[in-house]
């Protein structure tokens, strides 16, 4: 398992949540652990929202109930597979990594890839995402955002993998 792949019971949760206490508060809360936990998916999202103008604080909102969504998920799996498999703390290396990858082949096949594997792995997630880009009214560069995070975390566990050994 490299992410958790988000129930149609922690969607709704995530978004009763929202709707009880406030997007505002909501956000906070990620972000305060994004800034602990994971900084550079923290700084990725911020730059990435910021990129939107005056919709930015829409778009961070969006991005980080898409990062809650994964964590929360991984909060609810069994305590001893949250030992295993953490939520991956995206690293600078994996960054540059992404960013090569986005240079080599381009913006929108990175996108396509993300978007196909979210479909395969993580089909509520993909739900979430594409729902957020529609209502925000500019799909493609959201989807892009929700695909830079998602990569991002995906390439950061498989590089957290242990190598698997026939010893």
């Amino acid at each position: 398992m490299f992410l958790p792949s988000v129930s149609v019971i922690t969607r709704e949760r995530i978004a009763r949540e929202l709707d009880d206490r406030g997007p505002e508060a909501c956000l906070t809360e990620t972000l305060q652990e994004l800034s602990v936990g994971n900084p550079e998916i923290l700084d990725m999202a911020t730059k990435c929202a910021a990129s939107f103008g005056h919709s930015s604080a829409k778009i961070l909102l969006e991005l980080c109930v898409f990062y809650r969504l994964l964590s929360e998920e991984f909060r609810a799996t069994h305590p001893a597979l949250r030992a295993l498999a953490p939520i991956p703390r995206v690293t600078q290396a994996t960054r540059d990594k992404i960013v090569s990858d986005i240079d080599q082949h381009g913006v929108d096949a990175f996108t396509l890839k993300a978007v196909e594997h979210l479909e395969q792995q993580n089909p509520e997630l993909l739900q979430m995402a594409n729902g957020s880009a529609t209502r925000l009214g500019r799909y493609l560069p959201v989807m892009q955002g929700f695909a830079l995070v998602y990569r991002a975390l995906v390439e950061q566990a498989a590089a957290d993998r242990p190598e698997r050994s026939l010893h």
